[in-house]
């Protein structure tokens, strides 16, 4: 069985810092390499992917290239597995594209349920801000009915009053 490293085991295997192997994928990548990527969208170093970049790091230290250099000639050689190994990847982004494209449709139906939800739930809070205005103008319509009600009570007593007061006055 072939051994599978992602970048923190291939870094360790190689010698290398983790940064320093990221870089050297990114070069191997922009001259036409290709790794496979794994769920999380991180490279995965098989024993081919290790042997070029130990290759790659050969020329550089024992020719004088630079990174750019071996970069080129690595991935120059490797590029007939590169086109068998890419046509799955073509696949694999179509199947991608149209999972997208169902998730993009549910989110639409989604988003426009919650508008239509939220239009309920602005016409709901509208009539109960009415309601809410109509009691308390309610009960302030009883607070002045109520004040005037009291003001007639105390001004038939004190009508009253000066009735019984006048009478107890004369009798004296």
């Amino acid at each position: 069985m072939e051994k599978v490293l992602y970048t923190s085991g291939a870094a360790m295997e190689l010698g290398l810092g983790v940064s320093t192997l990221r870089n050297y994928a990114v070069v191997l990548e922009s001259k036409g390499y290709y790794f496979e990527r794994g769920p999380n969208n991180g490279r995965i170093f098989r024993e081919k992917d290790i042997s070029q970049i130990q290759e790659m790091i050969e020329r550089m230290t024992r020719d004088g290239m630079t990174v750019d250099q071996a970069a080129e000639i690595t991935a120059g050689q490797s590029g007939k597995i590169e086109v068998l190994v890419a046509v799955p990847e073509e696949q694999d982004a179509k199947l991608n594209i149209d999972k997208l494209c169902e998730k993009i449709t549910l989110l639409e139906e989604q988003q426009t349920n919650l508008a239509e939800i939220n239009k309920k739930l602005a016409l709901q809070v509208e009539r109960l801000t009415e309601k809410i205005e109509d009691r308390e103008r309610d009960q302030q319509l009883f607070d002045m009915m109520e004040n005037a009600r009291n003001r007639k009570k105390r001004k038939g007593i004190d009508f009253l009053r000066s009735f019984t007061f006048s009478d107890k006055k004369s009798t004296i």
